[in-house]
């Protein structure tokens, strides 16, 4: 074998020898390699479960107060439903209880109001008399004056006293005189002023115009007035009545019967069935 043969076999052996240990480098550098992909995963997944759970507990915070308001809510609204249903059955209870009491309440005005009226039905009500028209003794004068402009035959009646309505009218700042109210010592005189004034229709003195009325409360007044265009409208038809009290109008029909309206309505709906004047 020549020189040239012997130094390229024994380089092929040493190649050959040499590969096991490359192999082996090359394992290493593999799980190396593996492990330290492993150790970054662990540390990124360590890092983002932290992250998370930071976030999540921010999160829940929130959710676990408005939980605890909710619960605080409810049981609030519960013991607001016991109450509402406890306050039910008591009103459930006291209904009737209540019913009775306005129905006596009722009864009582009634009477209070009838009381009132009967106080006052001696009195009597002159509207326009000029301010001062009395003087310092109303009473004294209208003793003489209320025969002299009803033309009364039997002459000075006896009053008990005398006096207007309301605040003087430089503190109300209304127009136009106050009433007088003017209480007869009998009641026959009441009376007699009452029909001497209807007779005479117009009363026309010194002080201009005055009208004669009978006084009742505040109530039965409010009641009278309501009816005045419906009395008004039965006039203009020619149709007699006669005005009761507290506010009945009494309507007398030309057959001989009579028929007694009590309410407003009662009367408005008489009146919108008239004829109406051509």
């Amino acid at each position: 074998m020549s020189k040239r043969g012997v130094k390229a076999k024994a380089s092929s052996d040493l190649v050959a020898s040499n590969c096991p240990e490359k192999e082996t480098m090359c394992d290493a550098e593999d799980a190396l390699s593996t492990l330290r992909d492993d150790v970054i995963v662990d540390k990124v997944t360590s890092n983002i479960s932290k992250y998370m759970d930071i976030k999540i507990s921010e999160v829940i915070k929130p959710i676990n107060e408005l939980t605890e308001k909710f619960d605080n809510l409810i049981e609030r609204m519960e013991t607001v439903e016991q109450r509402v249903s406890d306050l039910e059955d008591v009103t459930a209870t006291n209904e009737p209880r209540i019913a009775a009491l306005e129905t006596q309440l009722k009864k009582a005005m009634e009477r209070l109001e009838s009381f009132e009226n009967q106080s006052r039905r001696q009195n009597v009500r002159i509207v326009g008399l000029k301010e001062g028209a009395e003087g310092r003794a109303p009473v004294d004068f209208f003793k003489k004056w209320i025969p002299e402009v009803l033309g009364l035959q039997q002459g000075a009646i006896t009053v008990d006293r005398a006096h207007r309505t309301g605040p003087p009218m430089r503190l109300t700042g209304t127009e136009g005189p106050r009433a007088v109210l003017v209480r007869p010592h009998y009641y026959t005189d009441t009376q007699r002023i009452l029909q001497a004034a209807r007779a005479k229709g117009t009363v026309n003195t010194e002080a201009g115009k005055v009208s004669f009325y009978q006084d009742f409360s505040a109530e039965v007044a409010r009641k009278r007035k309501e009816s005045a265009n419906a009395r008004k409208a039965l006039r203009e038809a020619g149709i007699k009545y006669s005005f009761l009290y507290p506010a009945i109008i009494k309507i007398f029909n030309p057959d001989g019967t009579s028929i007694s309206l009590a309410t407003t309505q009662d009367v408005k709906d008489y009146v919108s069935k008239l004829p109406r004047p051509k």
